[in-house]
């Protein structure tokens, strides 16, 4: 016999913020001091979704938009992510008023800097995959933290890669 959810229904809208940290390095290789660069630093926004419960298990849609604070600096050369917007499918095991869940999906970087008196700026899509758990609390609330791993290959042009992963807390109105 299957066995059936705990407790919580998970269908229905969501809207939220998050934030958290995030640490990864650029590999340029076509830029005016090229290298291998790591970066550290904010990052937070905005998300909203839908999820469908079938029971055991949970699987819907995702949109985020974050600002960030992920610089690199060498020389007279610097640059930052000022944006990454993610769209993803979340699917996962329902826990009751928990659901642990995988994610993947496009994240699309939007990098701007100076180099030397040059102005670059480079827009161009990635992956994104991650583990998350969310918690149902009382009011339609719920609150939760993800892990989620971002690669750009051939970002800009060809030869600049870009990976870095995020840690956030999430919380989101559900309705």
């Amino acid at each position: 016999t299957a066995t059936s959810a705990l407790a919580g229904n998970w269908t229905g809208g969501y809207v939220g913020a998050q934030l958290g940290y995030g640490f990864g390095e650029f590999d340029l290789t076509n830029f005016n001091q090229p290298g291998d660069f790591d970066t550290e630093g904010a990052v937070g926004g905005l998300l909203v979704g839908y999820l469908q419960d079938y029971g055991d298990w949970v699987a819907g849609v995702e949109a985020q938009l974050d600002g960030t604070d992920l610089t690199v600096t060498t020389g007279t050369t610097s640059g930052s992510f000022d944006s990454i917007a993610r769209i993803k499918a979340r699917g996962g095991r329902d826990l009751g008023n928990g659901l642990l869940y995988a994610s993947a999906g496009m994240a699309y970087g939007d990098f701007g800097g100076v180099s030397g008196v040059t102005k670059i700026d480079l827009n161009d899509p990635g992956y994104v995959v991650g583990v998350g758990y969310d918690y149902q609390l009382p009011n339609n609330w719920m609150v939760g933290a993800e892990y989620q791993y971002h690669k750009f290959n051939d970002f800009g042009t060809a030869g600049n890669d870009v990976g870095f992963g995020t840690l956030q807390v999430r919380g989101a109105y559900r309705f």
